[in-house]
This record gives C-alpha cells, structure tokens and sequence, in this order.
C-alpha cells in the first residue's frame, strides 16, 4: 500500500471530491464515495476496488519535507476531511511501491493501485511507465491511467 504519492499530471480542472474518511486513510488508496454530508460538499468514503462503481483516488496529504519515516503524516483520520481525485485517461500519478516494474498493468483495489494478472476489461486502469528514485519518497512507479 502506497503512503506516498505524486500527482505528476492532473489537469487544473480535475474533478476533486471532498471526502470524509469512513476509516483511516493512506495516501493512494482507492474509495468508493457515499452519502453527501450534511455541509452539502463532503461525502463519505469507504476503501474499495469495486470496478463496478465510481472510484475516487485518495490523495490528501502533502509533501513532508521532514521525518518521513513518520507515517501518521500520510493518513487521513477517520472522520476528517480530505481530497479524492477522480482520474481520467491520460493522468500521471506516482506511488511508492516496490513491487511494481515498468510495463506492469495496474488496476485498483482497496489498498491502492495493484499488479494485474491481464488488462481489466472495465473500469479504471494504468500502466506502469517508468521508476524513479525520489529523494524523500525512494523508489516511485509512474502510473499513466489508461481507462
């Protein structure tokens, strides 16, 4: 599970969902959105990898330029409020993961992005591009959405 995450290529007028975290939340993580809360924007958000429904990707933390090894500055508390990008084709996003080599497929899941065995005939979907070494973050996969 990614707890790193860089948004490479979003447009500036991505569909950005306010969330409510029904659970705590890493970065990278995949939700399925809920009902709309009472303040009329936020909606409730529960990990999923359900392809069958609108997935948000969880992305709300920023870059911490100091420990990094501390992790509570990668979740999203239970209960908070925090950003879920909707991803279209041609988006780039970075995660850390170690296990993922370029020309992987990716697919989504609960815990974030995942090697699939073949291409997902529906739903979201990604390919591994490149890997990269990131001077706070390590090793980085290079995820070009696909679908």
């Amino acid at each position: 599970m990614a707890k790193y995450v860089r948004l490479d290529k979003i447009k500036a007028t991505a569909h950005i969902e306010s969330i409510v975290a029904t659970t705590d939340l890493l970065n990278g993580q995949f939700v399925e959105l809920g009902d709309l809360q009472p303040d009329g924007e936020a909606r409730k958000a529960t990990p999923s990898g359900d392809v069958t429904k609108q997935l948000v990707f969880h992305a709300s933390n920023g870059l911490v330029y100091g420990d990094q090894e501390n992790e509570l500055d990668f979740v999203l508390k239970a209960g908070k409020t925090g950003r879920g990008y909707v991803l279209e084709t041609g988006n780039i996003i970075s995660i850390d993961d170690a296990t993922l080599a370029v020309k992987d497929i990716v697919k989504p899941d609960a815990q974030g992005f995942v090697k699939a065995d073949e291409a997902p005939t529906e739903g979201l979907r990604g390919q591994v591009i490149a890997v990269e070494m990131d001077a706070i973050a390590g090793r980085l996969a290079v995820i070009r959405v696909t679908a």
